[in-house]
């Protein structure tokens, strides 16, 4: 089995790493905060004391942090992973990460001689708990073909897209999806409400048909109760559909709607909710409705 190093044990990665033991990888980790690697340690992985140690005791290191930023720290750093380079070595990026920050890493890897994927994923903590993470790749095929078993250790969708950066694009592609259709559900709950229908009779009706949505099944009911603890949240969105428009600049490109759906992420940040789920949306809707959405079922 493939040694791996994980950096990065959040939300998402110590699922993903839990994974890759269920898999029998053996697995080192690190993370800014020890603490927060403690599952996958009484699990059996063991502690690397930097991303270089990780590297340095890996046949595939994996970076999942929070944004383009943590990805070039981590990676290009002093103690950083290509600190911890040797030959044989692999680096997969699998952050949600600008697709030009995904190229410049590449190359600098490149020049190590190391071999980089970005690798992001779809799916939210249970998702990643359950193996069932959807990725998408950028980068080598001969690379990609290597790291398959790896990827199919935590995820079920697994596609290679094309070349270094592509993974990352596709990425927001899919969040831009995302992003558009919480905006939808958080409008269509509330003017359910304020025409005087159980929004719970727009989750049932929606399960079947055309209009039926990943973002209602998984936020609809969240919505209407008003829980907003974090899967994914405003900010990374924000941070996400601020890309997926600087993108569309780049190759002309109109996106009208998600233009909106970021413009009510920004009212959700101002009011000092980023932290909270993406679908919080619904409470700038709300304010703008003056209701509030609630089910009497």
């Amino acid at each position: 089995m493939q040694r791996i190093g994980f950096v990065g044990t959040g939300l998402m990665g110590r699922q993903m790493g839990r994974r890759l033991l269920l898999a029998g990888f053996p697995l080192q980790v690190w993370n800014r905060s020890k603490d927060k690697a403690g599952e996958l340690l009484e699990a059996g992985a063991t502690w690397g004391d930097s991303p270089a140690d990780c590297a340095r005791a890996a046949d595939v290191l994996i970076t999942m942090v929070t944004d383009s930023t943590a990805s070039e720290a981590v990676i290009c750093g002093r103690d950083g992973v290509l600190a911890g380079a040797h030959p044989g070595l692999i680096l997969i990026d699998m952050a949600s990460i600008a697709p030009e920050m995904s190229r410049s890493l590449a190359a600098k890897a490149a020049s190590k001689g190391v071999p980089m994927l970005d690798a992001p994923v779809t799916g939210n903590p249970k998702v990643a708990a359950d193996g069932k993470l959807g990725i998408m790749v950028g980068g080598p095929k001969d690379t990609y073909e290597a790291c398959l078993p790896v990827f199919q250790a935590m995820g079920v969708k697994i596609i290679h897209v094309g070349e270094n950066g592509k993974g990352t694009t596709l990425k927001l592609i899919n969040n831009l999806i995302l992003g558009v259709a919480i905006e939808a559900v958080a409008e269509a709950l509330v003017l359910a409400g304020k025409a005087g229908i159980d929004p719970l009779k727009v989750l049932e009706i929606t399960a079947v048909g055309g209009a039926r949505t990943g973002a209602m099944e998984t936020r609809g009911a969240r919505m209407i109760g008003h829980d907003f603890s974090p899967h994914f949240s405003a900010n990374n969105m924000y941070k996400d559909l601020s890309q997926v428009m600087q993108l569309a600049g780049e190759v002309g490109a109109f996106l009208p709607a998600t233009g909106i759906a970021l413009e009510m992420l920004r009212a959700v940040k101002n009011q000092g909710k980023g932290e909270m789920d993406s679908c919080s949306v619904i409470t700038v809707i709300e304010a703008m409705a003056n209701t509030a959405v609630k089910s009497d079922g």
